[in-house]
């Protein structure tokens, strides 16, 4: 799009957010807050000194450089920078120093060097980058190249490259310090045009740093100087670029929200409008306690639900809900305060209904009777009616019911003595109750007794201990009227028999989690591990309290069952996290399924599944029919001794049988679900360790998986025995029960890889697919990846085995 020429800065608009402060009190490692990013999945990730901070609406968890693991870039001056690539790899730069957190277990990678070499580096990397596609590209002896492709790039002699995008998968721009942009063909290598962001004159400026992004066919790139910055755009379609803002301080960020860019800076941040050219500063934020702040910020980022996270240099974060409840709140020594205070002079409350102590009652323009208790609000909506009772456990913030008043739209609005919550009526019914406390800017203090009034422009009053609450109903439509979206759930803690469970711990010798907690969808425990309690969180940054859960386990009922923080029996607490326990669990496998959503009884989409695997013991206890061999013994009949004795190893045997199979079964699931991922190395391939291909998995056992996997599939789900098992593989069925004891229990990647190789293999016999697509095909992280462990199997690389496979 065509950029609209900058209007004036607006200095010192008034901001309308209302900002929550996030700081090392609340679980955060530091209070300087680097870098912000919101993952694929809604989780947010900081970066502070030191720690890289995981936010999962609730809680932080934390991964500490403890051992220091950096790899030095000679090239790289500039702050921090936080990638994700497509390996599921975390890449954190700082001034001349790198490093690298492998996602799938949440741990920093010890040699980055191993890494670097499998995306094609043979010596030391002078800087990295990671391109919007997540492709990573290394510079080295003077080059740019990515594994994805087979041309290297020289970079401008003279000049230092500070930063690089990929765009429309046509375009590699390398950027350096004059501001020029050297654009090429990124399917070539083809240099194509280059372009300078600005003058001669402003190059000294502007040549410490540069910070970029690519939105709607338009490149915004952000460039520093010791004390000056400027922001330009590039219009891809015209080739043209145009100077947004230029500043005599730093701006430090960039991110778009809505169609507007957001820019941080070292006082407070800017916001630009493309299609308008409207550019403004908002250089105080107003905090949720009224206070006004003049900060600097580092970075802006939003996260799924629109809240706006603002990290500062010493401030920690700060957070903006994506709609601020629009309550505003005044003390009692306020002048448009004491006015109110007059129009309620004679309102008063009462003191019983119907032989029930009462604090207020209103009759609605229904002819709806409500009246507020200590205990709850009761409606009568007839007189000799029953009453309905609301309380906290169908929504209610507190049961303490002070002042009730009714909304222009027939809503019923309620003050307690925490906070106030509407009952949001339609077609004569209850439709939902929603509450709002402190974190929505209403006071934390009691309310008092009948103190409500509705003024002429239908604004609502409500008085407390020390403020008066004055908000307008209709403001709260979007609230009221929201449709239900499918939220992204996260499993963030597992206690196992009462213990906190990490990745690699080890519970009674049993590794329960093998990767990262939120990355876990799968947990293998011993029969003796069978009392569970999982902790998700549905990512609610918003409004936790509104959150609510769906939750069935198919093996133990059909049924689902809904929880909310007013319903769930203290299960999800005041932070929107479900805390489900799963207490002496049976050997078997359970499907946990849970949805989320802002509406109850209103959820779409496909549930979140995470699987259960309780494992039978080896033995079973044969107590009773010890006890009833030795009574039989006793009566002295010979032949029932015998007899129970034979049916005794029978039952043993079946129930070993049974205890394999399920454990077949388990592996053939453990390796379909293996197959989806796509295959990147191991810690011990990359710290190289992993001397034989085989690696933990015989060689005999995966010859004989490989028939067991496809004969599983073939039984589409129907019993067999070990028998049948054994005339299927074609071997002695003892001999079968040791290989599969011995290696079962193991890891199947080594199987999946095996037969991707053996997979590749055949196509190089029988196609001429290129080896990358070959790799990406069958689901390698990179060609050279794929080279290395096709080497290591058939000592020749594809090529040469793909010349001599066809001589």
């Amino acid at each position: 799009m065509l950029l609209q020429a900058a209007a004036p800065v607006e200095a010192g608009v008034a901001d309308e957010l209302i900002f929550r402060p996030i700081t090392a009190s609340d679980g955060i490692a530091d209070n300087s807050a680097q870098t912000i990013k919101c993952t694929f999945t809604g989780r947010m990730t900081i970066t502070t000194i030191g720690s890289i901070n995981f936010y999962d609406g609730a809680n932080f968890s934390h991964i500490n450089n403890e051992k220091e693991v950096k790899y030095r870039l000679d090239d790289y001056d500039g702050n921090y920078h936080l990638y994700y690539d497509n390996s599921h790899h975390l890449w954190l730069k700082n001034t001349h120093t790198v490093s690298c957190v492998n996602l799938t277990t949440e741990t920093y990678f010890q040699n980055i060097d191993s890494i670097f070499a499998l995306y094609g580096a043979t010596g030391r990397v002078a800087d990295m980058y990671v391109d919007s596609n997540g492709d990573v590209w290394l510079c080295q002896d003077g080059f740019v190249f990515s594994d994805k492709h087979a041309y290297k790039v020289p970079q401008q002699r003279g000049k230092h490259m500070q930063d690089l995008e990929v765009y429309d998968g046509r375009l590699l721009m390398l950027f350096y310090d004059d501001g020029s942009m050297v654009t090429y063909d990124v399917n070539t290598g083809k240099r194509l045009y280059m372009s300078q962001a600005y003058g001669a004159a402003d190059v000294a400026d502007f040549s410490e740093s540069c910070v970029l992004l690519v939105h709607d066919g338009t490149l915004y790139l952000l460039r520093n100087g010791r004390q000056k910055s400027i922001l330009t755009g590039y219009c891809f379609a015209t080739r043209k670029w145009s100077e947004i803002l230029r500043l005599d301080y730093h701006m430090n960020n960039l991110v778009f929200h809505e169609e507007m860019l957001y820019i941080s800076s070292a006082y407070g941040y800017f916001t630009y409008t493309p299609a308008t050219g409207e550019l403004s500063h908002h250089e105080e934020l107003t905090l949720s306690d009224g206070q006004r702040l003049l900060t600097d910020i580092n970075v802006i980022e939003f996260d799924k639900q629109g809240g706006m996270w603002i990290g500062t240099e010493r401030r920690g974060l700060l957070y903006s809900s994506p709609k601020n409840a629009p309550f505003t709140v005044l003390p009692w020594s306020d002048g448009q305060a004491q006015r109110y205070e007059q129009l309620m002079t004679d309102l008063h409350g009462i003191s019983d209904f119907r032989g029930r102590r009462a604090n207020v009652m209103l009759i609605d323009s229904r002819h709806w009777t409500w009246v507020g208790t200590p205990n709850g609000l009761y409606l009568y909506k007839e007189a000799q009616d029953e009453p309905v009772v609301y309380s906290r456990r169908n929504g209610l913030m507190n049961s303490v019911i002070h002042a009730i008043i009714e909304d222009v739209e027939g809503n019923i609005w309620v003050s307690t003595s925490y906070g106030i919550s509407c009952l949001s009526i339609q077609d004569g019914n209850v439709k939902q109750v929603f509450s709002f406390t402190e974190n929505d800017n209403v006071p934390n203090e009691t309310f008092l007794n009948a103190k409500a009034i509705k003024l002429s422009d239908d604004r609502i009053v409500m008085k407390s201990i020390d403020h008066f609450v004055v908000f307008q109903p209709r403001d709260f439509n979007h609230l009221f009227h929201q449709p239900p979206t499918q939220m992204d759930i996260k499993l963030t803690k597992l206690y196992v028999n009462g213990i906190d469970v990490r990745v690699g711990d080890k519970v009674n010798g049993n590794v329960v989690l093998e990767k990262a907690i939120t990355r876990t969808k799968e947990i293998n425990l011993n029969y003796d591990q069978n009392t569970v309690s999982l902790t998700f969180s549905a990512l609610n940054f918003s409004r936790p309290l509104q959150t609510y859960y769906r939750v069935r386990i198919k093996e133990i009922s059909e049924l689902w069952t809904e929880y909310s923080y007013f319903s769930g029996g203290g299960l999800v607490d005041s932070k929107g996290l479900l805390h489900l326990p799963l207490i002496g669990l049976k050997p078997g496998t359970y499907h946990v399924e849970v949805m989320a959503s802002v509406v109850p009884g209103k959820f779409v989409g496909e549930p979140y599944v995470w699987v259960v695997y309780v494992n039978q013991p080896w033995w079973r206890t044969t107590g009773p029919l010890v006890a009833f061999a030795l009574l039989v013994i006793v009566a002295g009949i010979l032949n029932f001794v015998l007899y129970s004795r034979n049916m005794r190893m029978k039952m043993k045997r079946n129930n070993e049988e049974g205890d394999v199979i399920r454990r077949i079964k388990a592996f053939v699931d453990r390796c379909d679900n293996f197959n989806v991922e796509r295959l990147s190395p191991t810690q011990e391939e990359i710290y190289g360790q992993d001397k034989d291909f085989q690696g933990e998995l015989n060689g005999e056992f995966q010859e004989v998986m490989q028939k067991i996997i496809a004969y599983v599939h073939e039984r589409q789900g129907r019993s067999f025995t070990m028998h049948m098992l054994s005339q299927a593989v074609n071997m002695d069925v003892h001999d079968l029960y040791g290989l599969l004891l011995d290696n079962i229990h193991k890891s199947p990647r080594t199987l999946v890889l095996s037969l991707r190789l053996a997979q590749v293999a055949e196509q190089l016999r029988l196609t001429d697919t290129s080896v990358n697509n070959l790799a990406m095909e069958q689901g390698f992280v990179s060609p050279n990846y794929m080279i290395a462990k096709f080497y290591h199997k058939y000592r020749v690389t594809p090529g040469v085995y793909r010349e001599t496979s066809r001589l």
